[in-house]
């Protein structure tokens, strides 16, 4: 009977990423967390690093389209911080396919993942650079996952590199009409950097990210968006906790936030 309802749930839930491309026994391998290291997105064959993440990955971009927004121009200026192997990327693309988008992936191996993505879609006009935004342009160490959870660290150890930076206020100087930062970790620093120049920005995603060995800087970061203009509409990225009371600090992340800015 569990067998049954298993296959059952899997089938319903299969119906919402059928119409992307996938076929049941593609889906069914992914759901079963498989070591693929290809799929398949609208027809196209893609590279992916992770079965897991790849999923939420469609489901929360292409199917809840959390990324989705309004303009009234064919060719908004989109800055991706945090591109990973380039899924966002193509949901821009499809989204406003003469849009203006300059994207950040430090990690080089998903670096080269994200150029074949894109490469795929025939996607050729999008600046993609193998660096992180930050607060100046000194390099950082990186600390490489080699999925979805890459982040600064302060310290060299197994399986970081360093990596080039671009100082995000600097992009800042013109309208932009979508600023996504989804770069685990430092964006209360950049955004703190970024001050006055928010105001440029129309739409602003940013996913908040609280290491549970640091104070949790959420308040501030708001206050940030409220001093730019922003009205704000949060949602939980991921319950890192079930029982914050009892778990605290057993997390690695003790708080991830989805957080849109919008104007009215």
């Amino acid at each position: 009977m569990k067998i049954i309802k298993s296959k059952l749930k899997n089938i319903i839930e299969f119906r919402r990423y059928k119409k992307l491309g996938l076929t049941y026994n593609e889906f069914s391998s992914l759901k079963n967390r498989s070591l693929k290291k290809t799929s398949f997105l609208f027809g196209k064959e893609i590279k992916i690093t992770d079965s897991f993440w790849y999923l939420h990955s469609l489901n929360e971009l292409f199917l809840d389209e959390v990324y989705r927004f309004k303009t009234n121009i064919d060719t908004p200026k989109i800055i991706d911080c945090g591109s990973n192997i380039g899924l966002s990327i193509i949901f821009f693309k499809r989204l406003y396919p003469t849009s203006q988008i300059i994207a950040f992936e430090p990690d080089n191996d998903i670096f080269t993942i994200s150029k074949y993505n894109l490469d795929q879609f025939g996607i050729s006009d999008v600046k993609l650079f193998q660096k992180a935004v930050w607060i100046n342009e000194e390099p950082l160490i990186f600390a490489k996952t080699g999925s979805l959870g890459g982040h600064v660290v302060k310290e060299e150890r197994e399986n970081t590199i360093k990596i080039q930076t671009v100082r995000l206020k600097d992009l800042l100087f013109e309208k932009i009409d979508f600023l996504k930062i989804d770069i685990e970790g430092p964006e209360y620093d950049i955004l703190k950097d970024c001050g006055e120049s928010l105001k440029n920005v129309d739409n602003i995603f940013v996913e908040y990210h609280s290491f549970a060995e640091d104070p949790q800087m959420i308040g501030e970061l708001l206050i940030i968006l409220k001093n730019a203009g922003f009205k704000v509409y949060i949602k939980e990225a991921w319950e890192n906790m079930n029982k914050p009371f009892m778990e605290k600090k057993s997390s690695y992340f003790d708080l991830q936030l989805n957080i849109f800015g919008y104007r009215l």
